[in-house]
């Protein structure tokens, strides 16, 4: 097998907003001779630019076209499911606006499933440190999107749960070619939320686990 097959066969998913830090994360694979499928998903509750993909040309034009895809998804039914269907339940017992979280743990979902239709095993996505009062990025959120990877047989990277600051992520992007200002979509609830107390990230996280399964088992039915 030559070169250019074997790194066909060596692929990864990264979860991809056009930010910076997903954009590093995608570098870094591709580094390690992974052929990388970016998801970009769409909930449906945000002002998309498509600067992201601005962002994948400049991935695309760095890493060889052969080496990198973009893959533009929708997540709403999900979404609505997780975040928002008991909305007014979470705001009375958690005191903050969990709907990001919920986003997220919809993209996991929808990326879970991409993964066994496609037979991928490792993902990834741009967490970082620097950013751990957002709930979907805070250690606890983490290792249970950790755990329910595993439970599927997929292997969740945070390569730069450690960093500390965004000019770190800049100035490594800078270094390959790469422009640092993000290039996300505007989400309506962004910035919409005080921090989060661990113990209600894990308990919203844990109370929608069984809807997550029940939709893998789902969609796996369809698969067949």
């Amino acid at each position: 097998m030559d070169m250019l097959q074997e790194n066909k066969n060596k692929n990864v998913v990264v979860l991809f907003s056009g930010g910076i830090d997903c954009s590093l994360v995608s570098l870094l694979l591709r580094k390690e001779g992974y052929r990388v499928h970016l998801l970009h998903y769409d909930h449906g509750a945000s002002i998309s630019n498509g600067l992201h993909r601005i962002r994948f040309q400049e991935l695309k034009n760095l890493m060889g076209e052969e080496n990198i895809l973009l893959q533009e998804l929708s997540h709403r039914g999900l979404f609505r499911k997780l975040a928002l269907a008991n909305i007014e339940n979470d705001f009375a017992q958690y005191k903050t606006n969990m709907i990001c979280l919920g986003c997220r743990l919809a993209m996991h979902i929808e990326t879970i499933t991409y993964c066994l239709k496609n037979n991928i095993h490792i993902v990834a996505d741009g967490s970082v440190k620097y950013q751990n009062d957002f709930p979907e990025q805070n250690g606890v959120a983490l290792e249970i999107f950790r755990g329910l990877y595993e439970k599927y047989g997929i292997e969740y990277k945070t390569l730069l749960s450690e960093v500390n600051s965004a000019k770190d992520v800049k100035y490594r992007l800078l270094d390959n070619g790469i422009s640092i200002q993000s290039m996300e979509d505007t989400c309506l609830f962004s910035n919409t939320f005080n921090k989060a107390e661990e113990k209600s990230i894990k308990e919203f996280l844990n109370a929608r686990l069984p809807i997550c399964d029940t939709y893998i088992e789902e969609k796996l039915c369809l698969m067949k």
